[in-house]
């Protein structure tokens, strides 16, 4: 067996986000669990990748450039066909194996075997295939359909829950159940206390705070959800005679929401600005890996309102960091995270902001909610995704 690897998503704008934390930590552990199986990585040329670190370590994994970095855009399908697939004709073999973790970039299932990960069916859910424009929409949602109607000639289709496998089949009913296979993602987290005066206001240890952190700027993210909900929260320390001054604060984590160029990222400073809290919510902005576990643990609780998940990486990394987590009753937190979690309405501000100020006043109501949380985090392990990974690849026939 050889198998070939997109890994483009650890050097584009997905890097960071769920994408490419999956790429980068499903290779890895892969590469090192098979230490008898080659591995072709496909790679921009000259392009920082989050895989620097430790992929040089394996000698089965060969490093194979496809040319100067580009952008993950519109223009996917002309460099997948000018260099990618070139590429990918030169270095397969008659024992070769696709592996794409990420669709967009497209994939050769119409000319070798093929494994695709879907991570959700987001876009067609929410209609959402662009956020520019609706003739932005219109063209990327033709894209989307040309490039994913190609998983009919997978040989199998990997999903980060349930919840996914069952919205892939409702957009494919005649793709063949029985070929369709979970995978829960892993999570990677040192449990280790790193200073945050760096991160957050020097003031923090004594307000203490609410950490809303991996999210994103689409509008199934519900950004503003979590906002509006810790609004609701401050005006209940009012009635209890606080001074909101001396309330915990709000930290929102994460170098996406600087771009305030972005319509939905500016609707987040506007409605902070309306209601006069710029000082009790924070933008952190861009924080390193090395940060997230101390950046949860110390926080009062995690809240993250997202609409629709595929599985929801950060959720999972706050149970392990011992935090109470609030997040929106969506099927896939149903599924993943119903006894370990508190689930709310995230598109009901006051029950958010109810349940915000109940962790506040009670904490130790919810410490065996919390111990729950810790041991499910456990069972999410990279290498036990990547095991039940390379068991699909072996039964795929050449």
């Amino acid at each position: 067996m050889h198998v070939i690897i997109d890994a483009t998503t650890t050097q584009d704008q997905f890097a960071y986000a769920g994408v490419g934390q999956y790429t980068k930590n499903i290779i890895l552990s892969l590469v090192r669990n098979n230490a008898n199986i080659p591995f072709s990585i496909l790679r921009f040329k000259g392009k920082i990748s989050t895989l620097d670190k430790d992929i040089s370590k394996y000698k089965n994994a060969q490093l194979v450039d496809i040319g100067e970095y580009k952008v993950n855009d519109y223009k996917n399908d002309i460099w997948y066909y000018t260099r990618v697939l070139p590429t990918i004709k030169r270095i397969k073999r008659k024992d070769s194996i696709y592996f794409c973790p990420y669709f967009w970039r497209n994939f050769p299932s119409n000319i070798m075997p093929t494994v695709l990960f879907v991570h959700d069916m987001n876009l067609p859910l929410f209609n959402m295939y662009s956020q520019q424009s609706p003739i932005h929409n219109f063209i990327r949602k033709i894209q989307y359909w040309k490039t994913l109607n190609k998983s009919k000639d997978c040989k199998y289709i990997l999903c980060n829950s349930d919840t996914t496998r069952k919205d892939f089949l409702k957009f494919y009913p005649d793709y063949p159940e029985e070929q369709t296979v979970v995978t829960y993602l892993g999570i990677e987290v040192e449990e280790k206390q790193i200073s945050l005066d760096q991160v957050l206001p020097e003031d923090y240890k004594g307000k203490k705070y609410f950490i809303y952190l991996g999210g994103g700027i689409n509008r199934s993210k519900n950004s503003i959800g979590v906002i509006k909900g810790y609004k609701v929260f401050l005006d209940k320390l009012k009635q209890d005679g606080m001074d909101i001054e001396k309330a915990p604060y709000l930290i929102i984590a994460g170098g996406k929401f600087q771009d305030t160029t972005k319509p939905e990222v500016k609707e987040l400073y506007d409605y902070i600005k309306e209601h006069g809290i710029e000082k009790q919510v924070v933008f952190t902005g861009f924080y390193e890996d090395k940060h997230a576990y101390s950046l949860l643990n110390n926080s009062l609780g995690f809240l993250h309102l997202a609409l629709y998940e595929g599985f929801g990486i950060s959720s999972a990394e706050a149970l392990r960091a011992k935090t109470p987590t609030i997040l929106h009753k969506s099927p896939v937190y149903e599924e993943v995270f119903k006894d370990v979690s508190m689930l709310v309405d995230g598109l009901n501000e006051v029950e958010v902001g109810d349940t915000i100020y109940d962790i506040y006043k009670n904490r130790e109501k919810y410490q065996t909610m919390v111990e729950k949380g810790y041991e499910l985090s456990l069972t999410f392990s990279w290498d036990r995704c990547a095991e039940k990974t390379f068991k699909i690849f072996e039964k795929v026939k050449v």
